[in-house]
Formats: C-alpha cells, sequence, structure tokens
C-alpha cells in the first residue's frame, strides 16, 4: 500500500528500535565476498503487483534499487514445483543474496543452501522459521498478532459495529492475525462485536470474496476486515455496493476500494531489506532470523482516510497509534498469543 498519511507515525516508529534479530548462529565461512552494490534476486510466488504479500518484497527491492543499494532481479508466479531449479540458477549466477518469498518455499531454500552455500539466501516462514536459520540462510516473518491488534485498533476507532472479516485461505498465521485483531478491536472499542471470520479457500478468487464479503453483511456487518490479496477487488465491490466501510486494503486496488476504506496495517521491508544488504557487505550475513514488528517500523498503518461508511473515525487517531506502538515496545500492551484449535 502506498500513500501513507502517516510519514510522521512511521518516522516515529522508526526512531523506536531498531530491527529486532533473533540470533541463531555465526555468519556462514564459505559465502563469497560481496561487491559494493550487492546483487539481489527475489523469487515470488505471485505477482509483484498484487498489493500484497508480493508486492510488498518487490517493492522494497525495487525502492532499494533505486536508492543505489541493490541490484534486483525479480521472479513471479513462481510455482513450488518450479521454485528449486529458480533458486539454484540464480544462486549459481553470481548473486549474493537469493530470497526465497514465499511459505512454500523454505524448505527448497534449505535444500539449495545445504548444496550451494557460496550464495546467501533467506527463507520465510511462520514463527518457528526463526529457529532454522543456518551459517548461510537467514530466515524472516512477520508478527501476525502485533499486525492483526494494529489493524483491530484502528478497527475499533471507527465505532462500527458488528465487524465481519473476509480472507483467503485459513492458515495458521491468518487466525493469529484475526485473534490480533478480535483484542485490537476490543481496546479501542469494547461494545463492538466481531463476527467469525469467513475464509474462501482463495487468495485470488474476487468472485468468492465478494460472496463472502455479502454474506458478512447479510449477517450485519458494518465494517469488513480483510487483507490486500488477489481477492481484493471483490471484497471492495460487494462493500460498495452495500455502502459499507472497509479496513486491510491497498488503496490502489480500485475505484471502489477507494471509497470505502479506512485503511491499513502494511508490512515494509524495506529496512528489513537494508539490514540485509548492509550485513552482506559487512561479511556477517547468517545464523539471524527477523521479525516485522510495529516497534521495528516494518508493519506501519498506511492510508487511514475518513470515508463516508464511517464518519466517526477520530482526528486524533495518529496520535492514538503513536501512543500504541509506544505502549507496545514498553511492554505495557499485553496481547494474548494464538492457540491452534481456538
Amino acid at each position: 500500500m502506498k500513500g501513507t498519511k502517516l510519514r510522521g507515525v512511521v518516522a516515529m516508529l522508526a526512531a523506536v528500535v531498531a530491527v529486532q534479530l533473533t540470533a541463531c548462529k555465526a555468519g556462514g565461512d564459505n559465502s563469497a565476498p560481496v561487491g559494493a552494490v550487492p546483487k539481489v534476486a527475489i523469487v515470488l510466488g505471485g505477482n509483484a503487483n498484487d498489493r500484497g504479500f508480493n508486492q510488498t518484497a518487490a517493492d522494497a527491492a525495487h525502492e532499494l534499487q533505486k536508492r543505489g543499494e541493490i541490484t534486483v532481479q525479480v521472479s513471479e508466479n513462481v510455482t513450488n514445483a518450479e521454485a528449486e531449479a529458480t533458486l539454484r540458477q540464480y544462486a549459481t549466477s553470481g548473486y549474493d543474496l537469493v530470497i526465497g518469498w514465499g511459505l512454500g518455499f523454505s524448505d527448497t531454500v534449505f535444500k539449495v543452501a545445504k548444496q550451494i552455500p557460496s550464495a546467501r539466501y533467506v527463507a520465510t516462514g511462520g514463527m518457528d522459521i526463526l529457529d532454522k536459520a543456518t551459517a548461510s540462510v537467514e530466515t524472516w516473518t512477520y508478527d501476525a498478532l502485533q499486525l492483526g491488534y494494529l489493524m483491530g485498533y484502528i478497527a475499533g476507532s471507527a465505532q462500527l459495529s458488528p465487524v465481519g472479516v473476509v480472507d483467503g485461505e485459513r492458515a495458521p498465521f491468518l487466525e493469529a492475525q484475526w485473534h490480533g485483531f478480535g483484542q485490537g478491536l476490543a481496546a479501542a472499542n469494547p461494545s463492538a462485536q466481531q463476527l467469525p471470520p469467513v475464509y474462501t479457500g482463495s487468495f485470488e478468487d474476487a468472485a468468492r470474496a465478494s460472496q463472502a464479503t455479502a454474506a458478512q453483511i447479510a449477517a450485519g456487518a458494518k465494517l469488513i476486515a480483510t487483507n490486500a490479496e488477489g481477492y481484493s477487488t471483490g471484497v471492495a465491490s460487494a462493500a460498495q455496493a452495500a455502502g459499507i466501510a472497509t479496513i486491510g486494503l491497498a488503496a490502489s486496488t480500485s475505484h471502489a476500494a477507494a471509497s470505502v476504506n479506512i485503511g491499513q496495517v502494511k508490512t515494509d521491508l524495506t529496512p528489513i531489506l537494508m539490514d540485509w544488504a548492509a550485513r552482506l557487505k559487512a561479511g556477517t550475513f547468517g545464523g539471524k532470523g527477523t521479525t516485522s514488528t510495529i516497534a521495528n517500523a516494518s508493519l506501519v498503518p498506511a492510508d487511514l482516510t475518513k470515508v463516508a461508511a464511517a464518519p466517526g473515525m477520530p482526528a486524533d487517531l495518529d496520535k492514538r497509534i503513536s501512543d500504541l506502538a509506544e505502549r507496545l515496545r514498553a511492554g505495557a500492551v499485553t496481547i494474548t498469543p494464538w492457540q491452534p484449535g481456538r
């Protein structure tokens, strides 16, 4: 998502604390030397302009390339079956860092890294991947609970209830997000009701998402919470047709989204990728896991907008969010972890 109205808030969050790193093992000894401008390859499981997970990585890489910090090559729509060959090609073609940007790529990243340790790699996954870093592979995840909590806090601030949730495939990290969302919603509006999430089974099917959105609205939802994915246009069109607000869409999703969406919490990989590039050049890359959080400014609110369907958005929401970030950093806010089967 682009065009945030909260640059001041983001700057404040960035100053709160540096990128959080979970150390596992020392960096590798077999790696090849890195030049002044590291060569980075990113293997995506979807489109680089999907306004969601894949675009998070692509946008950060292109921004750093624009700044002259890295050069980048991006492969899009790579299937799990194609991932090994694609990763191997980059690893043997002089790329300093090869990023497998997809939850289904992690095992393949470790397999290729074991066979070609001269390159460095990043594997992505859930929280458990942090402990799997090796001498040549660093790992990345995001704090789904924090993302959900902040998103829920913004939703609660809109003073709309009930709140319906529409998402794609049911997965633990998404269940954790919506568990955190409910807690943030209650923190901002204790009387708000959250309807059970509806998972359509697809991150791309806009028609299914539209149907699920209409069903949540029929159940009484006055606000639809969702994520920026390939299905987003379906959520936006159904919400606009019913005059219902949304949260979680990218502003660039569609004209319908721009007219109903009150904001989003996005993952900004730029500070994380900058750190990886710096440690590549310093020769210290390897053996670490990184988590995107509110405190390290890689989970950030964006595109907060007052729309006709949500007239109760507070004028001081910027300040409320920055105060929340400080309380999270200080440990003054406790988010109850998600447990499988809840």
